[in-house]
């Protein structure tokens, strides 16, 4: 299966037949996520086999930091990537051992800087204060790195480019020789180039820039971060397969010789999540149908806010979830109360009616993971699925769990 490939609409279909047997699809639903369980894990085997044995593939939970979905990754022989303490301790929770956890966040406390060195994690830090305060510690572990930036340039998409010399990440490369013998317990350097926007000849340079670096320094392993873009519409060209990346890699020198960390998460991810919403209205504003349904920014906050960056494709489906006939100019809006809650402008999609379903693609990674709380919207669950059967991942929230949210409950204890 080509990692750009959409899912196909009879997964669709059968996803809300297993949906409805198990009772999480019926009249009074508004909204679900899927997740194909199969296809993800897929995608990780590739990724394993395309690497030498000792590297370690941390799948990044800030793309979807989901539980269950963790630990089926877990299980399937990914590490996790860590951006906050928060996510350190999903990825325990979802049975991931200490030395296949990478704790990245730019901003580390003492105090989760000492657990992190307790867990025995792949702990990468951000800056020589961070490497101070390690120092300070009495470093436990032989998996600290430092995160470098080889300042060569930005993707396609600035905000989500973090090699350029305006980045908030890490060290300038230069300072790496000097860093690694003023802290001896520095075993290991840093790269990430970047999310969406992001092609193989940057991720490349970046990588073979700073694998000189641990060469030069005689560290013990390199971690290359992640960054593969995907493919969100049919006007994108074909992504590049992990076995791309990795031949792009394979003529590093610390190829082979020591471990490689991996830090993907929207390339292994993303293809394998579609949304089913339902149109709740269809009414015409400024001579196009508008399709009104219950998923707008709240969950696709990129695609609402950087519409020039990031887009989905979407189908509308019947109310059984087969594909409608024809085709108009429509626009979808969202839920939330202000005017620019637009999923689509001037798409070419069919004729829709209330009761009908929009299929959104591509939203197995930043979608859930970036909710937001604006006009207070409950979560919705998210069903994974195997070859031929269900297993929840998420139950969501109920309006009562919103409430409980935002609420002081009594007896709370000071932060």
């Amino acid at each position: 299966m080509s990692w750009g490939e959409p899912v196909s609409l009879e997964r669709v279909q059968q996803g809300l037949e297993l949906a409805r047997s198990l009772g999480w699809w019926g009249p009074e639903h508004r909204r679900l996520l899927f997740h194909d369980l199969q296809r993800v894990t897929a995608h990780i085997g590739e990724l394993r086999a395309a690497f030498p044995d000792d590297a370690v593939h941390g799948v990044a939970i800030k793309a979807n930091p989901l539980v269950e979905l963790l630990r089926v990754m877990v299980e399937a022989g990914a590490g996790l990537e860590a951006a906050s303490w928060e996510e350190v301790q999903c990825a325990v929770a979802a049975g991931c051992p200490g030395d296949r956890i990478i704790f990245d966040s730019p901003a580390k406390s003492t105090a989760e800087l000492e657990q992190a060195l307790e867990l025995g994690v792949w702990l990468n830090t951000d800056n020589e204060a961070e490497l101070q305060r390690v120092a300070a510690l009495g470093p436990r572990s032989a998996r600290i790195g430092l995160r470098v930036n080889p300042q060569i340039g930005a993707g396609r998409i600035g905000i989500t480019s973090t090699v350029g010399k305006g980045s908030k990440f890490g060290e300038p490369l230069q300072r790496a020789g000097e860093l690694a013998q003023r802290y001896p317990f520095l075993t290991g350097l840093h790269v990430h180039t970047g999310s969406q926007g992001c092609g193989l000849e940057l991720l490349g340079k970046a990588a073979q820039a700073t694998d000189q670096a641990v060469s030069d320094l005689g560290l013990q392993w390199l971690d290359v971060g992640g960054g593969l873009p995907v493919r969100y519409t049919a006007a994108d060209p074909e992504p590049p397969t992990v076995q791309d990346w990795a031949d792009a890699l394979s003529g590093l020198d610390s190829w082979g010789k020591r471990p490689i960390l991996t830090e993907l998460g929207r390339s292994l991810q993303a293809g394998s999540g579609w949304a089913v919403s339902r149109i709740e209205a269809v009414k015409e504003v400024a001579g196009r149908p508008l399709y009104v349904v219950h998923l707008g920014a709240d969950f696709l906050l990129r695609r609402v806010y950087r519409p020039d960056d990031w887009d989905h494709r979407m189908v509308v489906l019947d109310p059984q979830g087969r594909p409608k006939s024809g085709r108009v100019q429509a626009d979808v809006g969202g839920p939330l109360c202000f005017s620019g809650d637009l999923l689509a402008r001037d798409r070419s999609l069919a004729p829709a009616e209330p009761g009908d379903l929009l299929l959104i693609r591509d939203t197995g990674a930043y979608t859930l993971s970036m909710w937001s709380r604006h006009c207070s919207r409950a979560q919705p669950p998210v069903l994974g699925l195997w070859s031929d059967r269900a297993q929840p991942l998420f139950a969501g929230e109920s309006v009562q769990d919103v409430v409980r949210a935002w609420s002081l409950q009594p007896g709370t204890p000071a932060p």
